[in-house]
């Protein structure tokens, strides 16, 4: 799933950036879930003051970069 993203023009500094629990809420994910896409580096996001955060251009980036269908390795490694 990656690409070749092209930079977002920066927001504001007083933009709500969302804690992990809180990306995975808009994205109907698990949390765990999102730090997976984070480690792969499909998915956005910065550690300050040691927790993850994440901007809602992101998680749209992310949602609409997704394919339609995923086909999770780990699933299929667990009994097709």
């Amino acid at each position: 799933m990656k690409s070749t993203r092209p930079k977002p023009d920066p927001k504001p500094i007083g933009e709500k950036l969302l804690t992990i629990r809180e990306a995975a809420a808009v994205l109907r994910l698990h949390p765990r879930t999102v730090r997976e896409y984070v480690r792969s580096g499909e998915l956005e996001g910065r550690v300050i003051g040691g927790r993850w955060r994440f901007r809602r251009i992101d998680l749209a980036w992310f949602y609409e970069n997704a394919p339609r269908t995923w086909d999770w390795p780990a699933k299929r490694k667990a009994g097709e």
